[in-house]
């Protein structure tokens, strides 16, 4: 399913790259479904010949390859975001030990410390990614507004629902509250 919303973003935007008009209307659906695929994309390893949190998978590195062509951006902005709450999530396990840690291919667990480390700088990463790429690529203000509303929904709807999320989402709405108090006094 993860895969089938990334492909079909993917062709969607692919189609309109002869069509600029329509490549900006694209972009909003591929990034929203993008948003939705990442949030359960990192556990794809489990049906990949890798470990339960393999950092290949936990990483910011699914969303940097759809950077590889200009007209997937909407996609890696989307995958980022979906990513970001995903891994925002993972940061709080009941326990960092064993199925929690992150693991290397071929290497294995990096350890609880390092676990915590890795998942919430590419929680950061990946949302500072998404959120750039949000802004620069939903071109017209309303756009990017109700995009931002909508992520904002789908991240609370998910981040309400799994282990770990109601801390991440305390941190993300205190993150939000101050972005939108600094927009405020600027204003």
């Amino acid at each position: 399913m993860v895969l089938l919303l990334v492909l079909t973003a993917l062709a969607a935007l692919r189609a309109a790259v002869r069509w600029p008009d329509l490549a900006k209307a694209m972009a909003l659906p591929a990034l929203l479904l993008c948003v939705i695929a990442g949030l359960t994309l990192p556990d794809i390893d489990q049906s990949l010949p890798l470990d339960h949190r393999s950092a290949v998978t936990h990483s910011i590195g699914p969303a940097l390859l759809a950077l590889a062509r200009r007209w997937a951006r909407p996609v890696a902005g989307g995958l980022a975001l979906g990513l970001g709450l995903h891994l925002a999530a993972d940061v709080f396990p009941n326990a960092m030990i064993g199925f929690a840690t992150v693991k290397l291919p071929f290497a294995g667990s990096i350890g609880s410390d390092a676990s915590y480390l890795w998942l919430a700088a590419n929680a950061l990463a990946c949302t500072a990614l998404g959120g750039w790429l949000l802004q620069r690529e939903i071109t017209p203000p309303l756009l990017r507004v109700l995009a931002l509303l909508a992520v904002t929904l789908i991240g609370i709807s998910y981040l309400i629902g799994v282990d770990g999320g109601w801390p991440a989402l305390a941190i993300y709405l205190a993150a939000g509250w101050l972005a939108f108090r600094r927009v405020r006094l600027r204003a």
